[in-house]
This record gives structure tokens, C-alpha cells and sequence, in this order.
């Protein structure tokens, strides 16, 4: 089952789900086969609880394992509890599979903004560079916290696809922790483009701004001019002639 599979069709939160309820069932008990196709229950719910019932035991002793954890991560209702299960399975030693990662991006897609960011969160702890284009698309979220956490987890991520976005998070996004964010994530790129975008910023009131953008430009070139715009102009200027 592939990721553009289960975003297409209209059940692919509860495919998304029973996929990662699969992976629980590895990392739990050693095992579980995703070749034989079975039809997917009509009352999913039901289905759910009744599956989590008798493998928990009906005792509720554990109140989190991969399985409890997998039915929350796309239960839209509680998104409290969605969070809560990204960022759990995001720590356990099996929460960056493939099939986890494949369920972030779905959660990413969430109603929620909590969700949507703490998705992005749990795929930048990945360091898997298959994600990202997602956090690309993050960075472009209506919600500034799922921009921001698109932007910190991109520090973690390195892919050329996310250098047009942070460039453009950096220079003119209206929140200023998520410029801050998307500064220190473009020092993977060691670029003309990038260096200008940083140089953009260093005279900016904000100074942690200026500050994480200046780090980035001396890291990259070992240049150690002031953290002011105009002699860095002037030297990129010097050795693009």
C-alpha cells in the first residue's frame, strides 16, 4: 500500500491507520504479514476497540502501547490525543519505520494544527530526507506553529527540495521564530542564493534573527565579518565577480 494510495481514496485514514496498527503489531509481538488484503470493517471503531481489547487484555494496565497509540494518531475528535501519540511513537526505537513515517505524512494533513506540527516534528527526528517535501509543503501552512515546526524539523532533514521555501520562510515570513527556524535549517546549503537570503536579514531589529543568520553565513564561508549587511554584500560581491 503505498502513501499516494492511501491519501487518495476516502477511507485513507482508516487505511493509514491499519497500516500503522500493523507496525505496532511488529514492534509489539514480532509479527504481522501486510500481504493478505482484508476488507475493512464497516463500524472501524468498533473494530479498533474490540482488536486493543482483547490484545491489551481488557485490562488497561499499560495505558500506551503502539497499538492504543496507532487508533489515536488518526482519531480527528481528539486531537489532544493525536499529538500526544505522534510525539510518543516519534521516541519509541521503532517510531521512524517506514510505515510510521508514511503515517506522519498523513497526519500531517490533519485538521488540527497541533497535529499537523507535531507531525512535522516526528519526521524531522526521522533525519530520513524522503520527508522532505512534506515539510516543504508545511512551510507554507496557514498555522505558524506548523510553519515553525516544519522549519525546526527541516534543520534536521537535509534536501535541496526545502531550499526555496526556507529562502522564502526567511526573508518575509510574518512570524519571527519560524524565520529564525528556516535560517539555521539552510545551513545544509552552502549556495550564492542562500548566502544572500542570510545576508538579507543581518540587519534586522530582531537580533536572534540577525544572530542565527550570521552563524550560518561564518559556518559556511569561515568568514567572521560583522554581523551587518553591507560587508557581506561586499565580500560575496568580491568573489562573485
Amino acid at each position: 500500500m503505498t502513501y499516494q494510495h492511501m491519501k487518495n481514496k476516502s477511507g485513507w485514514r482508516r487505511a493509514a491507520a491499519s497500516l500503522l496498527v500493523c507496525a505496532g503489531l511488529s514492534a509489539a509481538m514480532g509479527g504481522c504479514s501486510t500481504t493478505h488484503h482484508q476488507q475493512e470493517p464497516k463500524n472501524f471503531n468498533a473494530f479498533m476497540n474490540g482488536l486493543l481489547s482483547k490484545l491489551d487484555g481488557g485490562s488497561g494496565s499499560n495505558p500506551k502501547t503502539p497499538l492504543k497509540e496507532a487508533a489515536r494518531m488518526f482519531d480527528n475528535a481528539t486531537p489532544d490525543l493525536q499529538r500526544e501519540a505522534i510525539a510518543w511513537l516519534a521516541k519509541q526505537p521503532y517510531g521512524h519505520d517506514p510505515a510510521y513515517l508514511k503515517a506522519y505524512q498523513v497526519a500531517a494533513e490533519a485538521p488540527s494544527p497541533l497535529v499537523r506540527g507535531q507531525a512535522m516534528l516526528a519526521m524531522g527526528t526521522s533525519r530520513d530526507p524522503k520527508v522532505g517535501p512534506t515539510l516543504a509543503t508545511g512551510l507554507g501552512d496557514k498555522s505558524a506553529f506548523v510553519r515553525m515546526s516544519a522549519a525546526m524539523a527541516a534543520a534536521e532533514i537535509n534536501n535541496p527540495v526545502l531550499i526555496s521555501p526556507l529562502i522564502s520562510a526567511v526573508r518575509a515570513d510574518p512570524d519571527s521564530q519560524v524565520r529564525i527556524y528556516a535560517a539555521t535549517a539552510l545551513g545544509y546549503y552552502n549556495l550564492r542564493r542562500v548566502h544572500r537570503a542570510l545576508i538579507s536579514v543581518l540587519n534586522n531589529p530582531n537580533v536572534a534573527l540577525a544572530q542565527a543568520a550570521w552563524q550560518v553565513l561564518h559556518n559556511q564561508t569561515g568568514q567572521n565579518l560583522p554581523m551587518r549587511s553591507g560587508p557581506w554584500h561586499r565580500w560575496l560581491e568580491s568573489i562573485h565577480k
